[in-house]
């Protein structure tokens, strides 16, 4: 399989916070482009925020191409939008628009070493064929993050975390038909709710521990075996995709030579 074809990649970013995404589109975006692969910026639209009511027209014209590269989505570009223009609406547009087999969601304050983030993919793909739900577990399940650990998951309250995700297209054609937003701050979490979707009907999530979702510069999990937090801009690292690098890729691909 040719990963850099079956494969499309949304950043999921913001007009009004655009620092994020232009970040990732000054690093590491266009070098996984490089090697091939279709990588867009996922955007809201700033008029769903001003009116804050959704139409018919909302529905039957939901997205609109700003540019090769850049899909805008009818829905809210402030945290309300994050389940519409990270799973819901991509979801419906990668089905609807495109034959790519999956698409794989990154957030953008997410750094994503190119070289590595094949390799996953590859690795996974020839290891897993049949996966259809990939990332990295939530909440963390006191594996040793320094070391690679590949694991099938499927346990209520257990999802990928949002800081990138892959789902294939007979988990989007579920996400679509089982998702549902039960309570307000649900719009803001869409990792949960396609992870619930997941577990109520019995998909696995493949667990790589290459996708980490905290980083040095903001910790979510206490270190209580004091061995740190893996650095994706280590030489040695395994890691592919790391969360919380927003202000620190340029850095980051200077000390890896990228």
């Amino acid at each position: 399989m040719d990963v850099t074809k079956e494969v499309l990649i949304m950043v999921t970013g913001s007009h009004t916070k655009p620092d994020n995404y232009k970040e990732c589109e000054r690093t590491w975006i266009p070098k996984l482009r490089d090697l091939g692969f279709n990588v867009m910026v996922s955007l809201g639209n700033l008029e769903c925020d001003e009116y804050g009511q959704l139409t018919e027209n909302d529905f039957e014209n939901y997205y609109e191409l700003l540019s090769d590269t850049t899909i805008q989505f009818r829905t809210f570009d402030s945290k309300d939008g994050l389940f519409d223009k990270s799973i819901k609406l991509p979801a419906k547009w990668v089905l609807e628009e495109t034959d790519y087999k999956y698409y794989f969601r990154i957030d953008s304050d997410s750094f994503v070493h190119p070289e590595r983030f094949k390799k996953m993919l590859e690795d996974n793909f020839e290891d897993f064929p049949d996966v259809d739900y990939m990332g990295c577990c939530h909440p963390w399940m006191s594996w040793n993050p320094h070391v690679l650990q590949r694991r099938m998951v499927c346990r209520e309250n257990h999802i990928a975390s949002g800081c990138a995700y892959m789902v294939s297209r007979r988990a989007m054609k579920i996400a679509l038909d089982k998702m549902r937003v039960l309570q307000p701050f649900e719009f803001q979490a869409d990792d949960w709710v396609l992870g619930r979707a997941m577990w109520e009907n019995g998909i696995p999530m493949l667990h790589d521990s290459r996708i980490y979702f905290e980083s040095k510069y903001r910790s979510l999990v206490k270190d209580w075996l004091n061995i740190g937090i893996p650095d994706i801009s280590e030489e040695s690292s395994h890691l592919a995709i790391q969360h919380y690098m927003n202000g620190q890729m340029k850095k980051t691909m200077k000390k890896l030579k990228l």
